[in-house]
């Protein structure tokens, strides 16, 4: 059944701070937060793979040619997920989607770089199923993550995400039979480069989900804004299009589909007081150098304020 997503009206960091405070949550439920710079609408929380219809119809490309032009910045990363993770901290577009578990983060994505006053940003506060989190090495974040690695559409060969959706269509239900299809081999293969000894069963259901995924902290930028990510599989109706999480602000669910969160709640920041907020922000030390600590990002900071 979808879930109406509550929107309240946000004027001042107090309110965004005593909103967290008073939300009662139990303690399988983990709080996460996304900031955003505008209403995105529908397309809130999607991927940024899925922004520009050629990104996904290049995924595979994207993937390959990042490390083939930067490969020793790749060189300590074992799995297709700690890889894309890399490719997301360089804004390649993936499949990711980055949240926090700090709310001031949130706070600083929302309205710290906002150059445009006359609009409302907004927070995405998501309550999610602590069972439901997994670390980088889960067999599931494995399936879903070299999903990546595969083109579009069919070639010459079944090796395909139309092909897997296909044959998620016909099988889904029966695992074994799943399994035994040229467009799974051509998955467990990909797997098995980073898990030689990877079990020839994959569950259809694990290729249409949504993972929430605790990933290394390789970077000093995931330690700083505590971040972890959304891992989007393929949309069981169209390979081409995300998995719709909000519609209409309803929090979607939909039997096909697994994901992780259990409520949505939306902090709308009003454009009149984002000003005063982000004075508000930075009066707290959540500036540029603690969000992007990289020496260029640095850089940037100094050479604007100074």
């Amino acid at each position: 059944m979808n879930k109406k997503i509550k929107i309240k009206n946000i004027t001042s960091l107090v309110e965004i701070i005593s909103f967290i405070s008073n939300l009662k949550v139990d303690k399988n439920t983990q709080l996460a937060f996304r900031g955003e710079i505008k209403d995105y609408q529908n397309r809130a929380l999607t991927p940024s793979l899925y922004r520009k219809k050629h990104h996904i119809r290049n995924e595979e490309l994207i993937y390959r040619e990042m490390q083939r032009f930067n490969d020793n910045e790749f060189s300590n990363d074992r799995t297709a997920f700690d890889k894309l993770s890399r490719m997301q901290h360089y804004s390649a577009p993936t499949r990711l989607l980055d949240i926090s578990e700090d709310i001031l983060s949130a706070i600083y994505f929302a309205i710290g770089e906002k150059e445009n006053l006359k609009e409302d940003s907004y927070i995405y506060v998501l309550e999610l199923n602590k069972k439901k989190i997994k670390y980088y090495d889960s067999d599931s974040v494995s399936v879903v993550s070299n999903i990546s690695k595969i083109p579009l559409k069919k070639q010459k060969s079944l090796k395909s995400k139309e092909s897997l959706l296909s044959d998620i269509s016909k099988y889904g239900d029966f695992k074994n039979k799943f399994n035994k299809q040229e467009s799974s081999k051509f998955l467990i293969h990909e797997i098995r480069e980073e898990k030689p000894h990877f079990e020839p069963i994959i569950n259809p259901k694990d290729l249409t989900s949504i993972q929430c995924v605790r990933p290394k902290l390789t970077s000093h930028r995931i330690k700083s804004q505590k971040g972890f990510f959304l891992l989007f599989g393929l949309n069981p109706d169209d390979s081409k299009k995300p998995i719709p999480l909000i519609k209409n602000n309803m929090l979607l669910n939909n039997c096909n589909i697994q994901h992780p969160i259990n409520k949505i709640h939306i902090l709308k920041l009003k454009s009149s007081n984002i000003e005063e907020m982000k004075k508000d922000l930075e009066k707290l030390g959540i500036i540029k150098p603690f969000i992007y600590p990289e020496i260029d990002k640095v850089a940037e900071y100094l050479k604007g304020k100074i």
